[in-house]
């Protein structure tokens, strides 16, 4: 169901942004650190966590590529194995290669590790950004009411911008309420992106909560 808000002032105040908390497997067997001029440590790294979609009883396996930077990157060096599991906090923020292909779209904050193999599985989404494209209502096969959305949430990158399916009512909501412009606090769940909607993002959020915040 859609939240709603006391206050629509305060919110419209709130800068664009993005959350993310996975609890998963590390898959990388290797996982290398590269420097920036300054000594600034990054790497690449791959995590595995399993979704069961709504409605559906089969479990989805999914896996993500994250970026880490500085202290967190050199960390993930030293202790990160294979096959473990790791509790990780971030925001999305698309990386690109040496060609412009995006690569990744999780950019790591923070970092726990389990120790063990997880058999828990944990994958959360909020985004807090401006519509920048909307389609109009569709019907899954499961005759389920969903709209697709693109949000950037990030205000001093305007190329910026989440793939997101919204469903059921909220869906509906936005479909009546929401223009170009305005401003949406979206909750939902990382999946991988559709072809065609890679080339914004390798990443979607399935998103099942929302607020419309009025341009």
């Amino acid at each position: 169901m859609p939240l709603k808000a006391s206050s629509g002032e305060k919110f419209l105040q709130v800068i664009c942004r993005s959350s993310v908390e996975i609890l998963g497997n590390i898959v990388s067997k290797e996982i290398t650190l590269r420097y920036f001029s300054d000594g600034t440590a990054i790497t690449q790294f791959e995590v595995l966590f399993k979704r069961k979609p709504k409605g559906s009883g089969k479990e989805q396996v999914e896996v993500f590529q994250l970026n880490a930077r500085g202290e967190q990157a050199e960390r993930i060096k030293q202790y990160a194995k294979a096959g473990d599991g790791v509790v990780i906090s971030g925001h999305l923020k698309n990386q690109k290669d040496s060609k412009g292909t995006i690569t990744s779209a999780i950019e790591v904050e923070q970092v726990s590790f389990v120790g063990a193999p997880s058999q828990l599985y944990w994958n959360k989404v909020t985004l807090v950004g401006e519509i920048v494209g909307k389609s109009s209502l569709r019907k899954s096969i499961n005759n389920q009411s969903y709209l697709k959305l693109q949000i950037s949430t990030d205000q001093s990158d305007q190329q910026h911008v989440v793939n997101c399916n919204l469903w059921a009512y909220p869906a509906e909501l936005i479909d009546k309420q929401a223009n170009i412009g305005d401003k949406l606090v979206l909750e939902g769940a990382l999946k991988k992106a559709f072809a065609e909607d890679k080339a914004i993002s390798p990443i979607l959020v399935d998103g099942h909560t929302c607020l419309h915040l009025k341009a």
